[in-house]
């Protein structure tokens, strides 16, 4: 105890002798080398003495005179009863770290129930090699539920769940790396400091002392190493992989942080079908020997899940067929009886805006029985603030009336020329639910998700949404492929605090779909000049359950189309300047090249069967991007400040 009070007094200013406290320091550095862990004692003779280290687990318990039981926690989360009749846990905390020697016995034997037998460990020997403070038995209510204050994350992660996380995130990237070594690839490291370019996400600024011009010079931390591994293309490497440190300074969900992994790969004289068989296998092969859910499966074109095999391989689906079907270009395809249905054939169309013509509809079948019902599980449907603009009209099948004339709610939206047609199509029937809204034409659609997309994505998230409409447990897998090379920048436009319904196009400023590098596909190459908008992209992104596991594309190694693009169309200022390397590389006989990048924190995740990538990262940023562990970002002293070139902007001097 003298040692933990020599910290502590240490810690408001008292002085103390090292010397007085040597025999209790000295215990701390001074432990077995040999130790057990608790599933080994299943091969253990009985009566056989053991050391094992750990934690204490639980507050010890006195239940005699002479007799203590208490919990150890081992290194691989197990925990253990100890049975103490010589006071050696008389003063132990919880989170204690202890050698513990003692005598294996059995304590239950094995029954009916289990064929395994329990033991308990009678006390030999405690050494303690830490004590531990008040905190941890403060926060034993976070213990029991699993989940502490982030500035306690160490706590955290001994707990036997995030353990195991952490455990398999290292055996899922072993196994990533084995199979990829198995296809000649070579695992190279790419700088972390890079240079600011336009690449779609916000990037984080790194200052240096130096000056460029007589101002201040930046590093950029990257955001993927697309330009690094397309220059390792041109050095002659032909398949290059690594697990990538990547950095967005973008706004944070439970499946995107500030920095994070992926696994990111390319390959030298190949194309997209070549890099999306790998991808397909390596995924496939790690989903099969890792997952918590079983089996990868796809849909197939007549709409039946099957398990991935070389018959069976994944789907592909156009981004036009996503969008059209699914309204969203990551659908999660475990519940295959949601889709969206164009109306158009049945004469029926938008009247609200001429850009949206296209009036759509889902049916919920069997979705509800009482109007109480209805309100408890599915009002938030029509919730305008899970709606980036309009929120689709949702109405409730709740009579024989309701089930001829439904169309009569929408005619704020759409025309209808042919109802009974539509009503013998639809058949609806009391308990369904018909959503409908208007989207833009099937071969310009850029808002993504359209509004019964998003729709689709509060079904399947929900629970009374997986309830009915789940097909299976099993992830499924779909590829999307033909997506538009470029979209029209978006612009907001001036309605004061009212949200706009509809999103709003710059039809004179374009962005890439996904970056600058994505060669357009070879039958829409003549449409660069004069309708960019309506060119196909090379890409191809990989989904699982409605996330976007990765995605990759054929990359422009002709210098002369890249510049074009980077000129003409994106109208980037002074391309030489922010991408002279990549165009000087290409014209020095760079192959061409395709790639690929899975995010390894979201497909961890998953296969941990956990819905948030902080579960499986070891210090992971708040929602805010701050680290609260260790308190970061954090203020700089000005005098730090000014040898980079940078001082404080006075606030209250504005």
């Amino acid at each position: 105890m003298f040692g933990h009070q020599l910290i502590s007094a240490s810690r408001i200013g008292r002085k103390y002798s090292i010397t007085t406290a040597s025999d209790v320091i000295k215990q701390k550095f001074s432990f077995s080398e040999s130790s057990h862990c608790i599933r080994d004692l299943l091969s253990s003779d009985v009566s056989s003495k053991v050391v094992i280290n750990g934690w204490i687990d639980k507050k010890p318990k006195k239940v005699g005179k002479s007799l203590i039981f208490g919990t150890l926690r081992d290194t691989k989360g197990d925990v253990i009863q100890l049975v103490d009749s010589d006071s050696f846990l008389k003063a132990a905390n919880v989170e204690d770290v202890v050698q513990i020697e003692g005598q294996l016995n059995i304590r239950k034997a094995a029954n009916e129930e289990t064929d395994v037998p329990q033991f308990e460990i009678k006390l030999l020997k405690v050494n303690t090699l830490n004590k531990s403070g008040k905190k941890p038995s403060q926060l034993s209510v976070f213990k029991n539920q699993g989940n502490f204050p982030p500035e306690f994350r160490y706590l955290q992660l001994r707990l036997p769940k995030y353990q195991a996380f952490l455990k398999k995130r290292h055996e899922i990237a072993s196994r990533v790396r084995e199979h990829l070594n198995g296809f000649n690839f070579t695992e190279i490291e790419t700088p972390i400091l890079f240079k600011s370019t336009p690449e779609g996400a916000r990037e984080f600024l790194v200052p240096s002392r130096n000056k460029q011009n007589q101002k201040p010079a930046f590093y950029a931390l990257p955001q993927s190493p697309q330009q690094y591994k397309q220059l390792l293309m041109a050095s002659g490497v032909e398949r290059y992989y690594q697990l990538a440190r990547c950095f967005r300074d973008e706004d944070l969900r439970s499946d995107r942080q500030p920095e994070f992994t992926q696994i990111d790969l390319e390959m030298a004289f190949a194309n997209g079908s070549q890099v999306m068989q790998i991808i397909e296998s390596t995924i496939t092969k790690t989903w099969n020997t890792m997952s918590s859910s079983g089996n990868l499966h796809t849909l197939t074109r007549s709409n039946e899940i099957v398990p991935v095999t070389q018959s069976h391989p994944v789907t592909k689906i156009t981004y036009r067929e996503a969008m059209t079907q699914y309204g969203i270009d990551k659908p999660d395809l475990r519940f295959p009886s949601i889709k969206i249905v164009d109306m158009s054939e049945f004469k029926a169309f938008g009247i609200e805006n001429n850009g949206f013509p296209i009036f759509e509809i889902i049916v919920l079948r069997n979705a509800f029985r009482t109007s109480e019902d209805y309100k408890e599980n599915w009002s938030f449907l029509s919730d305008e603030h899970q709606y980036k603009f309009r929120s689709p009209i949702v109405v409730p099948i709740d009579s024989e009336e309701m089930e001829q004339l439904w169309f009569e709610k929408f005619m704020s939206i759409a025309n209808f020329e042919n109802p009974t047609l539509m009503n013998r199509f639809l058949n609806l029937k009391q308990g369904d639910i018909i959503c409908g809204a208007t989207r833009e034409p099937s071969g310009a659609l850029f808002e993504n998700p359209t509004p019964l997309g998003r729709l689709r994505q509060l079904v399947t998230q929900s629970k009374r949404g997986s309830e009915l409409y789940q097909q299976t447990e099993n992830a499924v897998a779909v590829w999307v492929i033909d997506f538009p090379l470029f979209s029209p920048a978006e612009y907001e436009p001036s309605l004061g605090s009212k949200k706009p319904d509809y999103p709003h196009y710059n039809a004179e400023v374009y962005s890439s779909t996904h970056h600058p590098f994505t060669m357009v596909q070879l039958q829409d190459l003549h449409k660069l000049q004069s309708n960019p908008s309506a060119c196909l992209g090379q890409h191809y992104d990989f989904v699982i359950n409605g996330v976007e596991l990765g995605g990759g594309s054929t990359r422009i190694h002709d210098p002369v189309l890249q510049n074009f693009i980077f000129k003409s169309i994106l109208k980037i200022q002074e391309p030489e300047k922010l991408f002279g390397h990549l165009l000087t590389a290409f014209e020095s006989g760079t192959p061409p090249h395709a790639g690929f990048a899975i995010g390894f924190d979201r497909m961890c995740a998953m296969l941990c069967g956990t819905n948030n990538i902080r579960d499986v990262i070891a210090f992971p940023k708040s929602i805010s991007g701050c680290d609260l562990l260790v308190g970061s970002p954090s203020n700089v002293p000005k005098e730090i400040l000014e040898e980079y070139n940078l001082e404080f902007a006075d606030d209250s001097q504005k």
